[in-house]
């Protein structure tokens, strides 16, 4: 946990001197990113917003996601994700956004998609990035690990404004 801890700090000094504001839109992680990065004091300096959109109804009510998105490709999916994140600019007044959606096990859901599957995709108005994770331990560990892993690449994507 300490070295999340870490990296957070550094997210947060990289954001203020870019000048950054994020929110998350969480469904797989259920709000673990979010806790991470309020985990620091000074949190709000940074961080504005979350939210957990852990059903279909909830991308498409709260976050615009298309329905026809979330039939033809799924909710785990790279279209999902950065339809998440446009929703989630278009709500916030964050200049970047993170979504992550994936199946944490321990069984999988209705589709041909294995346990692990996870996307995330972080995302400003000039550039986005979409990351997929095949993870392969229990449902703690593998929301840990997809949480560490998005705010890992948050951290460069900041990086290289």
């Amino acid at each position: 946990m300490n070295s999340i801890l870490e990296k957070v700090k550094d997210l947060k000094n990289i954001a203020l001197l870019k000048n950054q504001l994020i929110s998350t839109a969480e469904s797989c992680t259920g709000g673990l990113i979010s806790k991470y990065l309020t985990d620091i004091a000074g949190s709000s300096n940074f961080f504005e917003s979350s939210v957990v959109t852990y059903s279909n109804n909830s991308k498409i009510s709260l976050l615009n996601v298309s329905p026809k998105t979330l039939s033809t490709y799924g909710a785990v999916s790279k279209e999902t994700v950065e339809e998440m994140c446009h929703g989630l600019l278009k709500i916030s007044t964050a200049t970047i956004a993170v979504a992550i959606s994936g199946i944490m096990g321990p069984s999988s859901d209705n589709t041909n998609k294995k346990v692990g599957s996870t996307w995330v995709c972080i995302m400003n108005k000039h550039k986005t990035k979409t990351i997929f994770l095949e993870l392969s331990k229990s449902r703690q560990e593998n929301r840990e690990e997809a949480a560490k892993v998005a705010i890992i690449n948050l951290y460069d994507f900041i990086n290289e404004l």
